[in-house]
C-alpha cells in the first residue's frame, strides 16, 4: 500500500489589496464655471466659488482641492514675478526717476467792510525706493487785507527715510520757513528721528515719528537764536468712501521756554483720477518766551489738488 507523501505547509495566499477608488472628476459645467471665475481674476470671488462648490459637492473635495491648489500656485508665481520686476525697476532707476506727487492751488477773495485777497500754491513730491524714500515739500501762501500783507508764509522741506523694518524707519529732516506773522523772518531746522507706521492699508493709516532737532531762528529785526528742540508728529488718514478721504496731522516742536505747533485737517473729494477738491483747516501757534512772541491763528480754505 502506497503511503501518500506528507504535504508541505503552504503559506496562506496574500490578502487581496483593493485599489482606492479614483477621485470623482469635476463635472464639465462646474469646471467651466470655476475656470471662468479664475480667468476673471477676482481672488475673493474665486475663493467663494470653491467654497460653494465644496459645500454643494463634498464628494468632489479631492478634485476641488487639487484645482484650488493649482490656482493658488499660479497666483503666487505671478505675484513673485511682479514683485521681482518691481524690485529690479527700483534698483535700476536713476535719482530723478520714479518721483510722484501732487500740486495744490487755492485762492480766496472777499469784499465788504474788509477786502481780502489770498492765494496758496504747494508742491508735494515723493520717491519710494527699496530701502530709501524721499519727500520734498514746497509751499507758499500770501494774503492781503485792505492792501496790507497779512500773511506771507513760505515752507521748503526735505525728509529722507531709511526703512529698518516693514513698519519702522529712521529719517533726517531739513526745513526752511518764512512767516513774519508768527514773528520770524527765517527759520532753519535740521533733525533726526525714528518713525513707526502703526497701521497700513487704504482704509486707515496711522503714523507716529519723533526725534531731536536744531533750530536757528532769525527774527524780523535780524536777531538770531540757535536752540535744541524735540519734534513729534502724528499723521492720520481715513478713507471714508471710494471718493472721499480725510487726513489730519499734528506737528509739535518743543524747546526750553518755547514751543510751536501745527494742526491741519483736510477732506478730499475725488473729482477724477487726477483731480480732487480739498476743504482744509489749519491752526498754528508760536510761543517763544525768550523773544516775547506769542501768536496763533487759523485758516480755512478750499483748493484744487492735481495728481502728477
Amino acid at each position: 500500500m502506497t503511503i501518500p507523501a506528507p504535504m508541505l505547509d503552504q503559506a496562506p495566499p496574500p490578502p487581496s489589496v483593493q485599489a482606492p477608488a479614483p477621485a470623482a472628476a469635476i463635472p464639465a459645467d462646474l469646471k467651466a464655471m470655476l475656470d471662468a471665475a479664475i480667468a476673471d481674476g477676482d481672488a475673493k470671488t474665486i475663493a467663494k466659488m470653491f467654497d460653494y462648490a465644496a459645500r454643494a459637492r463634498p464628494d468632489l473635495a479631492p478634485a476641488l482641492a487639487e484645482l484650488r491648489t493649482g490656482w493658488q500656485a499660479q497666483v503666487a508665481a505671478r505675484q513673485a514675478e511682479t514683485d521681482a520686476a518691481a524690485q529690479r525697476r527700483l534698483a535700476d532707476a536713476g535719482a530723478f526717476e520714479l518721483w510722484s506727487g501732487q500740486v495744490e492751488f487755492g485762492a480766496s477773495w472777499s469784499a465788504g467792510p474788509t477786502d481780502s485777497l489770498g492765494a496758496l500754491a504747494s508742491l508735494d513730491l515723493k520717491r519710494d525706493g527699496i530701502d530709501w524714500s524721499h519727500r520734498l515739500q514746497l509751499r507758499g501762501e500770501i494774503q492781503d487785507t485792505d492792501g496790507v500783507r497779512a500773511v506771507e508764509r513760505l515752507l521748503a522741506s526735505w525728509q529722507p527715510r531709511y526703512a529698518t523694518s516693514p513698519k519702522g524707519y529712521v529719517f533726517g529732516l531739513g526745513q526752511f520757513e518764512h512767516d513774519p506773522a508768527l514773528g520770524y523772518d527765517q527759520r532753519y531746522t535740521a533733525g533726526l528721528g525714528a518713525g513707526w507706521s502703526l497701521s497700513s492699508g487704504r482704509t486707515l493709516k496711522l503714523a507716529l515719528e519723533g526725534g531731536p532737532a536744531i533750530r536757528r531762528t532769525i527774527g524780523d529785526g535780524g536777531e538770531a537764536q540757535t536752540r535744541l528742540a524735540g519734534r513729534g508728529t502724528l499723521d492720520l488718514g481715513l478713507a471714508i468712501g471710494p471718493r472721499l478721504d480725510f487726513t489730519q496731522r499734528v506737528s509739535v516742536f518743543y524747546e526750553d521756554g518755547t514751543s510751536s505747533g501745527l494742526l491741519s485737517a483736510a477732506l478730499d473729494s475725488k473729482i477724477s483720477d487726477k483731480l480732487k477738491l480739498r476743504l482744509s483747516y489749519e491752526y498754528r501757534v508760536e510761543e517763544d518766551g525768550l523773544r516775547g512772541v506769542s501768536t496763533s491763528g487759523s485758516v480755512s480754505r478750499a483748493s484744487l489738488v492735481y495728481k502728477l
